[in-house]
């Protein structure tokens, strides 16, 4: 049979048994939690005291009406007013100067179409600065037209032209949808 040596389950020894000194008594938690509470109520009532070296500031409160005006967007009613809708067919003939036949001199030309094709319009400068370029590296006539709808207002259309014949309009609007920039064909008196 073993044995354990690390326990001794044998008889005791009365004179080497420690007799538990008495401890102190300690307060009840519920004490420690009012005492906590009451501290707690006491620190707040200090911090929100009114400090009577410092002068009352007005508090403003802000407008309630701008809050229940709703934006307006005049977007909607400029583009009716601008939009040139030119369908696909009327793409410019070369025209040639008319000759009067008794003179076999040209006359007065007649007024002329120009074709464009509008491919955004921005109201900040650098927005359409930076698509110009990319036009100019696809190696297209891009410019920048600057325009004021309203007093105070302006916007800077991106334009790619203009177009002397249909097959470089054709191969203009290809190629920008070919990079994935949509594009408006403006029709314009030269």
């Amino acid at each position: 049979m073993t044995r354990d040596y690390a326990r001794k389950t044998g008889r005791r020894n009365s004179g080497n048994v420690r007799k538990k000194s008495p401890s102190r008594q300690t307060l009840p938690g519920w004490l420690w939690l009012l005492a906590g509470i009451l501290v707690g109520i006491l620190v707040t009532f200090l911090l929100q005291a009114p400090d009577q070296t410092a002068p009352e500031v007005p508090v403003v409160k802000p407008v309630e009406e701008e809050s229940s005006v709703k934006p307006r967007f005049d977007f909607y009613t400029l583009l009716r007013e601008t939009e040139v809708i030119v369908p696909d067919s009327s793409v410019p003939q070369v025209e040639e100067t008319p000759v009067d036949p008794a003179s076999s001199t040209p006359t007065t030309p007649t007024v002329k179409e120009v074709f464009l094709l509008q491919v955004g319009s921005f109201k900040s400068n650098r927005d359409a600065d930076s698509l110009r370029a990319r036009l100019l590296l696809l190696n297209l006539s891009a410019s920048i037209e600057m325009v004021s709808p309203r007093p105070g207002e302006t916007w800077h259309r991106v334009l790619v032209g203009p177009f002397a014949n249909r097959a470089e309009l054709a191969s203009a609007r290809e190629s920008l949808s070919g990079n994935g920039i949509d594009s408006l064909l403006l029709k314009r008196k030269q």
